[in-house]
């Protein structure tokens, strides 16, 4: 288990609710992979659907672009994201949406659903243990699983010089909690690395997708120039200076 802010993280999104579209570059990638993956299984059925962490509604745009889905319940921790996915979705939908917002780990879910999909929110949660016995739960028989999550080297260049960051699950670990349940049909683990003019734009960019809101670290004006200098020595390429994010997808089917 993790304890993790919840009202903060929530916090931190909703800031980057206008900028979230423009920035999350890696994000969007991430979400289309998954959706393309998807392809892959005809036997997978889209009666009942569950997203979580729907956010701006990136990939439940891609997703329903390519699916024929008959009910849809969306979620997000942030319950203001829902009027921008709704009108997002507009006219592109004819099936049902059912809105399932606030905290995923708190609230009931439906039942026999025949796919749970989830893009870059899992590294939210605070006890991925229960949350995965939680939705397995919700899952009919052969029922599917896919989603991705962030993990042990995201962020890296932040957190080691400011020492602010996520606990990453290990993916064995994750893989592990699902073996019992789920015959894992795909397991990946990508790594995608963003480059900025300077450190400065990578904060920009953080505060802009909303992934900063994790821990706290007060900024002075003495320690930006120490972050910048910094930053510039450990890391500074002539392509600019990097962020990595490291990404794994897992497709399971429930025994």
């Amino acid at each position: 288990m993790t304890n993790l802010d919840k009202e903060k993280i929530a916090r931190s999104f909703l800031k980057g609710k206008k900028t979230y579209d423009q920035h999350a570059k890696v994000q969007m990638t991430i979400g289309r992979k998954l959706v393309d993956m998807l392809g892959d299984y005809p036997n997978l059925s889209y009666g009942r659907v569950l997203e979580i962490g729907c956010c701006t509604g990136v990939m439940t745009e891609m997703f329903l672009a390519s699916r024929k889905v008959e009910k849809l319940y969306l979620n997000d921790l942030v319950s203001e994201f829902y009027p921008l996915v709704s009108k997002r979705l507009k006219g592109m939908f004819d099936g049902i949406i059912e809105p399932l917002f606030g905290d995923i780990e708190d609230i009931d879910l439906p039942g026999d659903l025949d796919l749970v999909i989830s893009s870059s929110t899992f590294q939210w949660l605070s006890d991925l243990s229960n949350s995965l016995a939680k939705i397995t739960s919700s899952l009919k028989q052969n029922g599917f699983l896919a989603f991705s999550l962030f993990g042990p080297g995201t962020l890296t260049e932040f957190r080691q010089l400011t020492g602010v960051g996520l606990s990453y699950a290990v993916l064995g670990r994750v893989l592990e909690l699902l073996e019992k349940e789920f015959v894992l049909q795909f397991v990946d683990t990508e790594t995608y690395k963003l480059y900025f003019t300077s450190p400065r734009e990578v904060l920009k960019h953080l505060q802009a997708t909303g992934v900063g809101g994790v821990g706290e670290f007060r900024w002075t004006s003495r320690k930006l120039r120490e972050f910048e200098a910094s930053y510039v020595k450990r890391f500074g390429t002539q392509a600019g200076v990097p962020l990595t994010y490291v990404s794994s997808y897992v497709i399971g089917t429930k025994k």
